[in-house]
């Protein structure tokens, strides 16, 4: 037999609020007296808070661990970028890599190498480009339409998904774009172009 007090705690603070604000108009007829009907309303008012304390304190965690992950791609993205242009050094040793702790190829991200991957996607009204940054701290996006041979420049963007809001080159005409993105380190484009993604978009 299904429990009447519920498991999920949005559901459970509707029912304590419920049996809070309802027991005044059964307690006579129950014979619950205006004691027990103080401390049924303090057993509820107490458990609605702490759920709503531990929800404040979820939401503020899962912000603050989202601001984390954002700057530790930002920081170990830079300082793999600043390490790599170290390591070919003629002045760089065993004993300083040893002394800075950098010994080893650091994942193999290599800025000159780097080859950024993209995705893209036509909604009404734009293109959505999702992107991998990787080591880096971004993208510079650019677009042309398919037979053409000049790239645009779109945005650098830091964030997956960029949505692009360039309209049609001829209102009401769809058309077939192609986009293309390289790597940003420390506000560099590096490394090589990414495949190209075509995108048939309606405006």
């Amino acid at each position: 037999m299904a429990d009447y007090i519920p498991s999920a705690d949005d559901a459970k603070i509707i029912w304590l609020t419920n049996l809070k604000e309802s027991i005044d108009a059964y307690s006579a007829a129950l014979g619950i007296t205006a004691a027990r009907v103080t401390q049924i309303k303090a057993w509820c008012d107490a458990l609605i808070g702490s759920i709503n304390a531990t929800n404040t304190a979820k939401q503020a965690w899962l912000s603050v661990a989202a601001g984390k992950a954002t700057q530790e791609t930002t920081s170990l993205g830079g300082l793999r970028g600043e390490i790599a242009q170290w390591k070919p050094n003629p002045n760089m040793t065993p004993a300083i890599e040893a002394a800075l702790k950098i010994v080893g190829g650091g994942g193999g991200f290599d800025p000159n190498t780097f080859k950024a991957d993209i995705t893209g996607e036509a909604f009404s009204g734009y293109v959505r480009i999702k992107f991998k940054k990787g080591h880096t701290n971004g993208i510079n996006l650019f677009y042309r339409l398919k037979g053409q041979s000049v790239w645009k420049f779109v945005s650098r963007d830091t964030n997956s998904p960029y949505d692009d809001h360039t309209p049609l080159a001829v209102p009401g005409a769809a058309e077939v774009r192609e986009y293309e993105a390289f790597g940003v380190l420390n506000e560099q484009q590096i490394g090589q172009a990414s495949d190209i993604v075509s995108v048939t978009f309606g405006g």
